[in-house]
């Protein structure tokens, strides 16, 4: 907006200084220069630069001040051909009963002695400047509206380009959470179909070995089967477990169980920056589906966290719940709630599992070490 101020400023002064021009003009048709002309011109100049420098900050001042130079203009004899330029500011007072100064003026001076042709061109000399003021204004005001359009515009760029990241990141996310659930998916049907199939073989095998133990020959070429299937046993478990280290999202994973969690209300809140390594994940995953399990079967909770954060040394993962459990959740362990398989998988990994409860909110607390930092 300064910008604005600086180009309406310079445009005022350009109009303004065409204005003197006519008046100057007009002191050479009337053919009568004299020293109360130029005073006036000069008075007429100052109070037009004063006027530039209150308007704005002290309208009062400014307004008054167009009104006493439209005043002496037309008041004081021959000092009529200022007048022009005196009554340029009219149209940028805020009152509009100043826009009838500028006529009366005019009148006041053809009473004073203008001779009426003279009168005719101040008149339209003065209705041409108080026109330019007016066109100046407009176009300021354009200018303003056209910045202030294009500072919205800029704006809206900007939320726009915000949104399509938001939206990219978010496809992205969702692309890649399908993929990983497609290969879980692919991991499992092999492991329940040729996984199982392979067991089949290689238990069919050892029965023939028991069925022909009399027979050398058979017993080793059945070995030989029996090796031959295990490895593919072995290759194809390494193959599935591998696809399956990388198909585990914490997050998409907390969020699947929370919904399957039976609990009506369950907030999920995963702040981890990067991928923990499969077995962490795993461990996080395996923990918060059996803390939600609890919650929803024994404790009859209607609302439950699980928050998830990585810290530089270590990943904590904190699942609360407001069921009803006793406040004393020492003997818990023992009672088939599955804690005990909560703490062999989270100590498993170097860390800690805490179980507590306050009398109002039960909550697990697991914090794994990472690896080389522990």
């Amino acid at each position: 907006m300064r910008g604005v101020r600086i180009i309406a400023a310079m445009e005022r002064i350009a109009d303004k200084c065409v204005v003197l021009l006519a008046c100057l003009a007009l002191v050479v048709l009337d053919g009568e220069v004299d020293a109360v002309r130029v005073v006036a011109l000069l008075a007429a100049v100052g109070a037009s630069a004063g006027f530039e420098l209150a308007h704005g900050r002290r309208a009062g001042a400014a307004e008054a001040l167009c009104c006493v130079a439209c005043a002496l203009a037309a008041l004081v004899p021959d000092a009529w051909v200022a007048l022009p330029l005196a009554c340029y500011d009219l149209p940028r007072l805020r009152s509009r009963w100043a826009l009838a100064l500028a006529p009366c003026c005019v009148v006041w001076a053809w009473a004073a002695g203008v001779p009426a042709g003279a009168a005719v061109v101040l008149l339209a000399l003065v209705a041409c400047s108080m026109a330019l003021s007016r066109r100046c204004g407009r176009a300021v005001g354009l200018e303003r509206q056209l910045h202030a359009l294009q500072d919205d515009l800029q704006d809206k760029v900007i939320d726009l380009r915000e949104k399509n990241r938001e939206l990219e990141d978010a496809r992205a996310y969702e692309s890649h959470a399908a993929a990983l659930a497609e290969r879980t998916r692919i991991a499992r049907e092999i492991h329940d179909s040729v996984g199982h199939q392979l067991t089949r073989l290689v238990l069919e095998v050892e029965a023939l070995k028991v069925v022909h133990r009399d027979d050398a020959a058979a017993v080793r070429e059945l070995g030989e089967l029996s090796d031959g299937l295990s490895e593919a046993l072995t290759s194809m478990r390494a193959s599935v477990h591998a696809l399956e280290d990388s198909a585990v999202d914490v997050g998409v994973e907390l969020n699947r169980l929370a919904g399957q969690s039976g609990i009506a209300h369950v907030d999920v809140d995963c702040g981890l920056e990067g991928a923990p390594p499969a077995e962490v994940s795993r461990c996080l995953v395996a923990v918060t589906r059996e803390a939600l399990t609890n919650a929803a079967r024994h404790a009859r909770a209607s609302y439950a966290t699980v928050r998830v954060t990585g810290l530089p040394g270590l990943w904590q993962l904190r699942v609360e719940n407001d069921g009803d459990v006793p406040a004393d959740a020492a003997g818990l362990e023992g009672r088939g709630m599955g804690l005990r398989g909560m703490r062999e998988r989270v100590e498993g990994l170097g860390g800690t599992l805490l179980v507590g409860s306050d009398g109002q909110r039960f909550s697990v607390f697991a914090s794994i070490p990472r690896k080389g930092q522990a």
